[in-house]
């Protein structure tokens, strides 16, 4: 029998930001130690799932795509604060606390396309004086939407010195009425529905004096677009009764349709504001850019919302990679605090009880063996003095490790050829009491087949809660960014370029340069810019069999030559001064000059599109790296946290039911939150903020 005064065995399956979140919850709890004895486990050499981070020729940092926090993240912003808090790290170490590791970020690049061509859309978020450890100013819907009022009343502010100017005139106008309807809202007490008639005057009084005075004039039309698109959240969000109902009672709708329906314009919703959402989080069916973009009503007016009611800033950005400024330090507080690390261990089904009620075992195959297992795996390494994941496994410390290096083998792969150097069976009573499955969705039609031939809500939430392959690249140049042609001011000193509305399929693009300093080029060869590009990768036909083990390399040719094509067809717009017709004329004058690209090693390097060979590049095609989508009628499929249908198994993740729905690392911050509550009651419910009551309202 169990010893009942024995600490409660937990094993945590998978490695990501949500498991983690666990497993720090978890261990935050006073005397946590009596009562859990954790273990996670890990395939491969690093931690982090979609946030894993690795260090390449000359320490460069690669990305599974472009990351930061939206200061938004009222649960991910605090975890990360307490992380760094628990941390302990010294003053004048690297990256000490959090507003060493983190810094703001209020700009964003947004494009249109005019005239047959692509216009530059340069946009400052206001600051405001909230902190990322404390969202609790902003845990209500009133609250919200209260500060997207404010987000509106701040674009509404003239910037010229005629304020009896057409625009002047406008411009202030609608701030008084904005001013009336914020007070009405706050009188309004418990029926919000007071106010709608007055913000339904407000919305056809802009209509009415803006489409008169926008044609040919960028700023109006911008301002007019903003104040369209997040008063219509805020009438969509009163008239559907939101705040008793629920997001989730939309989730039915598709978001574009639902902002139609509430009155906004054609112009707003074709609008790079509107596809800003689209894009950060992959929407397309299949990844195909060139379809209907699929969004839950619900799910995207919630994080839309929030988008706008932001903690300090806009974003939050990291000074380096994910995996040093995320990952590496919650391990580090994991493993200090005794959460043991099984790397090297890949799942490879989940077995259930004879009665189907539980999960009487978890099988897994050992990928390799420790030379000194009595030490443990050193899964880290320091980058001048900043711990951070290798690029591959620690070879030296493994049994197996000249072999898999001498055939490159990719143990994160599901396509690898690389066989088990031995199985592992977890047995319920004696290896674990609970699990935590902590692997992302896509890859549980592999390793839970058994659930999934019996049990009806797994079968519905797989079919419904969909993903999506994604692609990335990173440049590496030899100019900097306003060389290469950007000659924007930035209003705050820590602001950079991002963008998520720029030419398909890598939408997505942020000036990272920044991240140099934490990588280790040679004096006479460092980079002077830093871009990433990020997007959707287009699905034309089901993933082939796993014994295919092809398939990797297929995938990252193709999106190498997607990149190329992409630079060559593209670059112009973007940053105007790093096409060939500038650096080589006479030549191409919307495609990137490779000569601009910065190797690693010049001696091998060769010139024009060759040169793209030493940059990066990705494809994350695995099950577990896809990004999990929010289609109408997806939410419902959603399993909670709790229930999985079985005794000892707890789910986490962001594509488990999180109350935000959206895939993101706020969502997986979420769900590794629900995880721990399920197992320990901590932390309440009523403090993961974004969670709805559990009559489906939200707070008030």
């Amino acid at each position: 029998m169990p010893d009942p005064v024995a600490p409660q065995k937990i094993a945590i399956l998978g490695g990501g930001i949500s498991a983690l979140t666990t497993a720090f919850e978890l261990t935050s709890q006073p005397g946590w130690q009596t009562k859990y004895d954790i273990t996670l486990y890990q395939m491969g050499w690093r931690l982090g799932g979609k946030c894993a981070t690795a260090r390449g020729p000359n320490n460069r940092i690669e990305e599974h795509g472009i990351h930061g926090f939206l200061g938004c993240y009222y649960n991910a912003l605090p975890l990360m604060v307490q992380c760094y808090d628990a941390l302990g790290r010294k003053p004048g170490e690297p990256l000490a606390t959090f507003d060493e590791a983190f810094h703001p970020d209020s700009f964003m690049l947004m494009w249109e396309f005019i005239g047959g061509s692509m216009k530059r859309w340069p946009f400052t978020a206001p600051t405001n004086p909230l902190v990322p450890g404390d969202p609790s100013s902003l845990k209500t819907v009133r609250q919200q939407i209260a500060a997207v009022i404010g987000f509106v009343d701040s674009v509404l502010e003239p910037d010229d010195d005629n304020p009896l100017s057409p625009k002047g005139l406008a411009l202030a106008a609608g701030r008084l009425m904005l001013k009336g309807l914020q007070e009405l809202l706050e009188n309004a007490g418990h029926d919000a529905a007071e106010a709608l008639p007055v913000l339904d005057e407000l919305v056809k009084w802009f209509k009415a004096h803006f489409m008169d005075i926008i044609e040919g004039n960028d700023d109006l039309r911008r301002t007019y677009i903003i104040a369209d698109y997040l008063l219509t959240l805020v009438r969509g969000t009163i008239a559907d009764n939101i705040f008793e109902k629920g997001f989730d009672s939309i989730d039915g709708e598709n978001f574009s349709d639902w902002l139609l329906r509430h009155g906004a314009s054609v112009l707003t919703v074709s609008s790079p504001m509107a596809l800003n959402t689209v894009n950060l989080s992959y929407q397309y069916p299949e990844g195909d850019t060139a379809r209907k973009a699929l969004m839950a009503a619900g799910a995207y007016l919630h994080w839309t919302l929030r988008s706008y009611a932001y903690l300090g800033a806009f974003a939050w950005l990291f000074e380096a990679g994910t995996g040093e400024t995320v990952i590496a330090p919650l391990y580090i507080v994991l493993k200090n605090r005794g959460v043991k690390f099984e790397f090297f261990h890949k799942v490879s089904s989940l077995e259930m009880s004879a009665d189907q009620k539980s999960i009487g075992a978890v099988h897994m195959g050992v990928q390799a063996t420790l030379k000194k297992p009595e030490l443990g795996y050193d899964a880290l390494k320091p980058v001048d003095g900043l711990p951070a994941w290798p690029e591959g496994p620690g070879y030296s410390q493994l049994v197996e490790g000249d072999e898999l290096m001498a055939r490159d083998i990719d143990l994160e792969s599901y396509w690898t050829p690389w066989q088990p150097v031995a199985t592992k069976t977890l047995v319920a009573g004696q290896d674990y009491d609970q699990i935590v499955f902590g692997i992302s969705i896509g890859a549980i039609p592999y390793l839970c087949k058994d659930i999934l031939a019996v049990n009806g809500d797994w079968q519905t939430m797989v079919a419904k809660v969909t993903t999506v392959q994604t692609q990335t690249m990173q440049l590496w140049l030899n100019r900097t960014t306003p060389e290469l042609g950007w000659d924007i001011p930035f209003t705050n000193p820590t602001d950079t370029v991002i963008g998520a509305t720029y030419l398909n399929p890598l939408d997505g693009q942020v000036d990272f340069t920044h991240l140099l300093q934490w990588e280790s080029w040679p004096a006479t060869a460092t980079p002077k810019a830093l871009w990433y590009f990020s997007g959707a990768m287009a699905e034309y036909e089901l993933p082939p069999p796993l014994t295919d083990t092809d398939y990797p390399r297929r995938a990252h040719e193709r999106v190498k030559y997607q990149c190329i094509q992409y630079l060559q067809a593209g670059i112009g717009p973007l940053l105007p001064l790093a096409t060939t017709n500038v650096v080589n004329p006479p030549g191409d004058p919307v495609g990137l000059d490779f000569s601009l690209l910065q190797s690693y090693d010049e001696a091998t390097a060769g010139q024009g599109v060759k040169r793209f060979d030493q940059q990066f590049w990705r494809a994350n095609i695995d099950p577990t790296e896809r990004y999990v989508t929010s289609p109408p009628g997806s939410t419902a499929a959603r399993l909670k946290a709790w229930g999985s249908g079985y005794s000892n198994l707890v789910l986490c993740g962001d594509w488990i039911y999180t109350g935000l729905n959206v895939g993101s690392v706020e969502g997986a911050v979420m769900g590794g939150r629900l995880a721990s509550y399920a197992i320990s009651g901590f932390p309440a419910l009523t403090d993961i903020t974004g969670y709805p009551a559990p009559d489906g309202s939200v707070i008030n």
